[in-house]
């Protein structure tokens, strides 16, 4: 099947298609005004004529014009026919203005200003009924002009929103797909960790510590699994508060220190909000025990100022000296948090600190709740 090639130079043209369409109509209105000798007064003549240039970026300056100068010359005495011409081309832009005001108040009136001068000049007959004919034409066209593009303009936007509409469903449906996908293979490969951990107890001999650790690994996974199925089944969430208990948990049991218990933000912030709150706590544990081993510390401060809640967590590893510790920049967790914040209008912020440790820093909008804990 073949296409027709598209011409540069129609291209071109296509583009200033309205420009050339406003000059040879000018060009012709100006033609039929010096051979038919419409023109009584030249100064007139050119105030009928030069505005329709201007008349799709200021229709109703226009229409006031160019209808003022065509009332003035029919009273001198314009011939009617070819002298009206400019004023109804002006009528017609103005009338499919999205203004209510323009089309069905500036319109009428600069319509009923031109029938009466014509009138006056020509009678009631040959004047005022062919020019209230006119006028009401060529602004009933316009008006019907306006209504075509208004329902061209809505059915475009429904065929948007419609096409919006459905890859947001493709979309959804994907990230559903990958989601069972990403479970499936984590099920799989903790439920491996699981077996051979318990194999492990089960066939080794283990001090107090050593069957210390075995549970704490047993305790993450058969957690994690929880959490994971929980999260597809029926597209159900936990609340953010009890999975971050559960991790705090299950990572002090590993060896974090946490100085108190995180903050309870289900009257602070908007739920949203506040499970990206939570999951950001949760990564800053998570981040100081693998980064920084057991015995680390992890304080966690919150201060409400101004309807944004403010939260930092530091990190101290034990028995660091020296300068910071050395980390790799910021994973896929704080950046993936950083542009879910984002989305919410806040902010966050996260380095390493003098003399040893980590801290985020992080700003929460939507606070309802002023004070500090």
């Amino acid at each position: 099947m073949s296409f027709p090639l598209r011409s540069p130079l129609a291209d071109r043209l296509r583009g200033h298609a309205p420009a050339l369409v406003d000059l040879a109509l000018g060009a012709a209105t100006t033609l039929l005004f010096v051979l038919s000798g419409t023109a009584v007064s030249a100064p007139l003549a050119v105030a009928q004529l030069a505005p329709l240039f201007w008349r799709r970026r200021f229709p109703s300056a226009v229409l006031i014009v160019v209808g003022g100068a065509t009332a003035a010359h029919t009273t001198l005495g314009m011939a009617r026919a070819v002298g009206f011409f400019p004023a109804m081309i002006a009528l017609y832009t103005a009338a499919t203005h999205r203004s209510p005001a323009v089309r069905w108040v500036l319109c009428p009136l600069a319509g009923a200003g031109m029938a009466a001068a014509s009138g006056v000049r020509h009678g009631p007959v040959e004047g005022l009924l062919m020019a209230v004919v006119t006028v009401t034409v060529a602004w009933l066209a316009g008006v019907e002009r306006s209504e075509h593009v208004r329902r061209r303009t809505e059915a475009a936007r429904l065929r948007l929103e419609r096409r919006i509409a459905e890859q947001e469903t493709a979309a959804a449906e994907d990230r559903e797909r990958l989601a069972r996908r990403v479970h499936d293979t984590l099920a799989h490969t903790v439920t491996v960790m699981l077996l051979q951990t318990e194999a492990l107890r089960a066939t080794t001999a283990l001090d107090p510590a050593g069957e210390r650790r075995v549970d704490v690994v047993l305790d993450a996974g058969r957690t994690a699994l929880a959490e994971v199925r929980a999260a597809l089944a029926d597209g159900a969430e936990q609340d953010s508060a009890t999975l971050l208990n559960r991790r705090l948990d299950t990572l002090c049991a590993a060896g974090l220190r946490l100085t108190g218990r995180p903050p309870d933000l289900r009257d602070t912030l908007p739920a949203p909000v506040r499970a990206v709150a939570d999951r950001l706590i949760g990564e800053a544990a998570t981040n100081a025990l693998r980064h920084d081993g057991p015995g680390t510390r992890l304080t966690i401060t919150t201060a409400c100022r101004d309807g944004t809640l403010f939260l930092r967590t530091v990190t101290e590893p034990a028995g660091a000296a020296g300068g910071p510790a050395p980390r790799g920049g910021a994973g896929f967790g704080l950046r993936s948090l950083s542009e879910d914040l984002s989305g919410y209008g806040g902010k966050l912020a996260y380095g390493p600190v003098v003399p040893s440790g980590w801290q985020i820093e992080a700003q929460f909008p939507g606070a309802r709740v002023a004070g500090t804990r």
